[in-house]
């Protein structure tokens, strides 16, 4: 049997301390309304999952210790309350009012399409510690037009908001206000699952309804230590094997949940500290398919991923690398396909112009550097051939050629980073130069023969300008 009602609702409030009394004046406002308050999703599954370890499960099939709770989903279930007409289809929103007037320094965001609104309240602690987030929603059903919509939502009750959810072990409710506070609601057997460390769907479309499903799944299994159960798995097969992503992708109706939402799920996956057993995961199910029929995950792919977490690393010690690890994995799976195709599933994914760039000409750039850098003797010409190249540009073609491009690569970082500018605009100026295009000619000849040491101090440096730019050639 789950907990009883009194130690769920103890255990919440001990991980909420100093967030605690604003969670008792939402319960409070809900009260007064007459409405049914819920915690759902994430912060309900920690909880249990953490009872279960309490209660001497093996540590191995369950997380060893709820997650900081920080980020708390609540429904509010107004069904049954008095309001005015209308009111209740904004009883999150109206929730979220209320808290405002109590709590100026709460930030507050309303999204009226979903009936939802977020309050963060800022860190009592010592800067930089995360913030108390509430999402507030008011009790809704979902449905979806189509395969990968955005889904259309409608006022109901809880039961209802449970059923919309992704997994039964997300679809579970604990009530905090009315006469008892800490009960358990379970209409889908989450709480057996969790025993019996299963991932299971609500329904046989969920996963053709929305294929992000697919990345959570697998995401929540590696993390949590939990299998597929096995109806589940045969709905992610049976979706995959019908060719409905491809045929979503390839139609002129809007897909989110192969865009944005999908790409917002890699990120989470390619984020985690178990990013490799959750990708092979998604490989194994055919969910490479939602990015493009032709992804597969090769021996030589698991080696770059592998290596680009050391490859990051090392150049960050001596750049600036501008995009994050998770995006440059991302870049690396579609990196396998050819450049349209990679194009086009970067454009699926709505990623931004600088990889939509790089993906399209990663290819030519990489046959164009192995035909022409072991021609390139001098660090000057290295430098040509390279100076060009955004630092992630680099990066991703050091990491997909660890024994050609790569050492190379590192060779010329290395080998610039560590050369001075001996001479600067401010001492051009002092020597009688006027600005203009010639300024830019003789600074960029002083650095290649800098580069190539054939300079080496400031004093060579101003008479090498003398020297081959005498003062009276200067325009007027």
């Amino acid at each position: 049997y789950p907990p009883a009602a009194e130690r769920l609702y103890r255990q919440l409030k001990c991980h909420l301390l100093d967030a605690w009394p604003a969670l008792m004046q939402v319960a409070s406002a809900a009260d007064e309304k007459g409405w049914a308050l819920y915690v759902v999703g994430g912060a309900v599954r920690d909880l249990l999952l953490e009872l279960l370890d309490l209660t001497g499960k093996p540590e191995s099939a369950t997380v060893s210790a709820v997650r900081s709770l920080t980020d708390i989903d609540l429904v509010v279930d107004a069904a049954n309350g008095e309001a005015n007409p209308g009111e209740n289809k904004g009883a999150g929103m109206a929730l979220a009012e209320i808290i405002q007037a109590s709590y100026p320094q709460v930030s507050v965001q309303v999204y009226g399409q979903f009936q939802t609104a977020s309050l963060v309240w800022p860190s009592p602690h010592a800067a930089g510690a995360e913030p108390l987030r509430l999402d507030i929603a008011t009790a809704r059903t979902e449905f979806y037009p189509y395969p990968a919509a955005n889904p259309e939502v409608e006022i109901s009750s809880i039961q209802q908001d449970l059923y919309r959810r992704d997994f039964t072990i997300n679809a579970m409710a604990m009530r905090i206000n009315g006469k008892q506070p800490g009960h358990l609601l379970d209409f889908f057997g989450g709480w057996l699952d969790l025993q019996q460390r299963h991932i299971r769907v609500l329904h046989a479309n969920s996963f053709i309804e929305d294929p992000t499903r697919i990345v959570r799944a697998a995401r929540f299994a590696t993390r949590l230590n939990f299998s597929l159960e096995a109806q589940t798995e045969r709905f992610v097969r049976s979706a995959v094997s019908s060719g409905i992503y491809q045929r979503m992708r390839l139609s002129e109706a809007k897909t989110p949940a192969l865009q944005v939402r999908l790409k917002a799920e890699l990120k989470s996956l390619l984020s985690a500290d178990q990013w490799e057993a959750a990708l092979a995961q998604v490989a194994d199910l055919g969910g490479l398919t939602c990015l493009h029929s032709d992804l597969t995950l090769t021996p030589t792919l698991w080696r770059q991923l592998r290596r680009m977490g050391r490859w990051l690393a090392k150049f960050e010690a001596r750049l600036t690398i501008d995009q994050p690890l998770w995006l440059m994995r991302l870049e690396l799976l579609l990196a396998q396909l050819t450049p349209p195709a990679s194009r086009e599933a970067a454009i699926q994914l709505d990623l931004a112009s600088p990889s939509l760039h790089r993906l399209s000409d990663l290819h030519q750039w990489e046959a164009d550097l192995h035909q022409q850098l072991p021609k390139a003797h001098k660090l000057s010409q290295r430098y040509r051939l390279l100076h060009r190249y955004a630092s992630a540009d680099l990066l991703l073609m050091s990491d997909r050629h660890p024994y050609t491009l790569g050492p190379q690569i590192w060779q010329y970082i290395v080998q610039t980073s560590q050369v001075p500018a001996l001479i600067n605009g401010g001492t051009l100026k002092q020597l009688g130069y006027q600005p203009g295009p010639q300024f830019r000619n003789i600074l960029a000849t002083l650095h290649e023969r800098t580069l190539d040491g054939e300079l080496t101090s400031h004093q060579a440096a101003e008479k090498y300008v003398l020297a081959h730019y005498p003062l009276n050639s200067q325009p007027n």
